[in-house]
């Protein structure tokens, strides 16, 4: 999988949401060969994409199938022009990342040379760019952060997943597991009597196996470690896929600055509850998700 930056602009790129699909024109205004277009050509399926509308993140896209080229019709002029397509499936952020937020995310992250955003944040010319691993990690929490629930970066991910070439079992157990479901639930439920691990809930439609370290910014290996996830009652599952609660390495319960102690309770979270943690993997894992996930603040 690799990763890819996607600046829109009118005359250069163009993103078609409903037709699904990426268009990077031959020749840019000037009638010069588009370094975008050659760079387009290296983007394969289940490559990730984010992309940016004047600075701001916008959302993200998954390459469903290898580029091709053939004439289509493009701003400003509605002229046919030679392009390079790539079929993609976009998933839109609920709120956009400003340039502000982006650029002071970033910035120690962007590559010094051929960066795709500046300093001070404005676009680059270039309108498809090649995203390193550290670059790509921090795109990802961006995502995650403005979408709690990581649904768009989430579902961009699992589309990797359906389109990429690891075996078929392989990708139903991650899906899955992304969705609390097969494998990695029962493997979970089995490690805290087949309940919610807080309450000890055991009715299936109330109780959702969730990801401490989030499915979206976790490896394979992390996604279906069933040390990586507890079975949760659903108020208790999105006060912490949330941040607003976490758990001490010993099991104590942290309650947030935004979730005052009298509104847990209503909400039946016990603010003196103790998590029977499950081993050093798990230690780590909530060790994670307070670190990156937690409003300590």
């Amino acid at each position: 999988m690799a990763y890819w930056w996607l600046n829109q602009k009118e005359d250069d790129v163009i993103l078609l949401e409903e037709e699904g699909i990426v268009a990077v024109p031959r020749r840019d205004k000037l009638g010069k060969t588009s370094a975008s277009y050659a760079t387009a050509g290296d983007m394969r399926p289940a490559d990730i994409g984010f992309v940016f509308v004047g600075g701001d993140l916008e959302g993200v896209f998954t390459v469903v199938k290898p580029p091709q080229d053939e004439a289509i019709e493009m701003a400003p002029d509605f002229q046919r022009r030679a392009a390079r397509i790539v079929e993609v499936s976009f998933f839109g952020l609920p709120q956009s990342v400003t340039v502000e937020e982006t650029t002071l995310r970033l910035r120690d992250v962007l590559p010094v040379m051929g960066s795709p955003l500046d300093p001070n944040g404005a676009e680059k010319d270039t309108s498809v760019h090649p995203v390193g691993e550290a670059l790509a990690e921090r795109l990802i929490a961006l995502c995650a952060d403005a979408d709690p629930m990581s649904e768009a970066i989430g579902e961009a991910m699992a589309e990797a997943i359906s389109v990429g070439d690891l075996p078929e079992e392989t990708k139903n157990d991650l899906i899955e597991a992304r969705l609390g479901f097969g494998r990695l639930n029962e493997s979970v439920l089995a490690l805290w009597n087949g309940g919610c691990c807080a309450t000890g809930t055991v009715h299936e439609v109330l109780v959702r196996t969730c990801a401490i370290k989030p499915w979206a910014r976790a490896t394979n290996e992390e996604r279906l470690d069933s040390h990586n996830a507890l079975p949760l009652l659903t108020t208790w599952h999105i006060a912490f896929i949330t941040g607003l609660i976490a758990f001490a390495d010993d099991g104590a319960l942290l309650l947030s600055a935004d979730l005052p102690a009298e509104e847990a309770r209503k909400a039946g979270i016990d603010p003196g509850f103790r998590l029977a943690v499950k081993g050093e993997r798990q230690v780590a894992y909530l060790a994670w998700h307070r670190a990156n996930v937690f409003r300590s603040g």
